[in-house]
């Protein structure tokens, strides 16, 4: 197979901030270190993240012009390094990539809190170092995840951030099976939320601002279907949706045991902890790039509440997550994939206000 691996691909860049990608044809990067693996790209999606990473939010961290984005990519290895299949992972496996890039394994967050926290990372996929809008990409071996034969390319993509992160979210929020969990936002990360929350035994609540998020929550088989569901699209629906959760499911301190907010809206924590229980622990993965974010002081102390961040799962949790999709029948909602020569295009509906579930990119 690596006999086939031509010298140049085509690749979806960013032109400069706010000025949109250029497609052009780049080095395929067959440079290996020893746990890189060469993937041939099948589908790469497109997250908030990626927006993010166009408008500049990333640019201290290291992101610039001329950076292949997409952090969300799965396709088949087609080249390994040294000890890569240490990471038994073989050449012509199915797989896809959280964002983490050659961790340490040594510093004190991989070894206590995971790998994708490393202290001496090299980059992040698509945000730092390139990514998936191309025809071939590197990936660390120790942090790709297998990928069934049941999950299609392009449902697959968008698991490895979207996926990844609610599920680390979800993780984080330490739910309890039969207890009450609220997820806000039902975009591309709530919709997978949602099921993977009714899979792992919680009872769910779906709530967002549009109808065709709530629309998509419930367009899945029916055992993944969210048990609540509120459109909150003015102040009075806002209203009657805390006082209706903020007094139910206990007779005694009533409210929503755990919340994972997934929209970047500032003030969706303090909404949220209207309706958290005393006790109760929220977990933000929106990631607003204009902050601060909203926090009710008085409900964090007199409730004593715990509200927290995850970044992304732990390599070893990605794999659980893909694992679940797949035995309990998920479904990843791609509203419409693009070729690389359209990635404006698919740039342009991101930001679209009726977009339901994801975007993809498929080769």
């Amino acid at each position: 197979m690596a006999d086939q691996i031509p010298k140049t691909m085509r690749a979806a860049v960013v032109k400069d901030f706010n000025k949109g990608y250029e497609v052009r044809d780049v080095e395929v990067p067959t440079d290996l270190g020893p746990n890189d693996i060469l993937v041939k790209v099948a589908a790469a999606g497109y997250c908030h993240t990626d927006l993010q990473v166009m408008q500049g939010v990333y640019e201290s961290s290291g992101a610039k012009p001329g950076l292949v984005g997409s952090h969300e990519p799965a396709g088949t290895v087609v080249k390994m390094g040294s000890d890569a299949g240490k990471s038994n992972i073989h050449v012509g496996d199915r797989v896809g990539s959280i964002n983490t890039y050659n961790f340490c394994g040594t510093c004190n967050a991989c070894k206590h809190q995971g790998q994708q926290l490393c202290e001496k990372l090299t980059g992040m996929l698509g945000l730092t170092i390139n990514g998936g809008f191309a025809q071939y990409m590197k990936a660390d071996a120790r942090v790709v995840s297998k990928i069934p034969e049941s999950i299609p390319w392009d449902e697959a993509a968008p698991l490895f951030c979207a996926g990844a992160t609610v599920y680390g979210a979800i993780l984080a929020a330490d739910v309890k099976p039969g207890q009450w969990l609220a997820l806000v936002g039902i975009g591309g990360l709530g919709h997978l939320g949602v099921q993977y929350a009714k899979a792992l035994g919680y009872k769910v609540i779906a709530i967002d601002n549009r109808k065709e998020g709530i629309e998509t929550a419930q367009a899945v088989p029916s055992h993944l279907k969210p048990d609540k569901t509120f459109v909150i699209d003015s102040e009075d629906a806002q209203k009657r949706v805390i006082q209706e959760l903020q007094s139910s499911f206990y007779d005694t301190n009533p409210g929503v045991d755990r919340v994972v907010i997934n929209a970047e809206a500032r003030q969706l924590i303090k909404f949220s902890q209207q309706f958290l229980r005393k006790g109760g622990i929220l977990t933000d993965v929106g990631l607003p790039s204009e902050w601060p974010l909203e926090v009710d002081p008085f409900a964090l102390s007199f409730k004593e509440q715990t509200v927290k961040g995850r970044l992304i799962c732990t390599p070893e949790q990605s794999q659980d997550m893909i694992n679940l999709h797949a035995k309990n029948g998920c479904k990843t909602h791609i509203e419409k994939t693009y070729g690389v020569e359209e990635i404006n295009k698919m740039y342009d509906h991101y930001q679209r206000k009726d977009l339901r579930g994801r975007l993809c990119m498929v080769f």
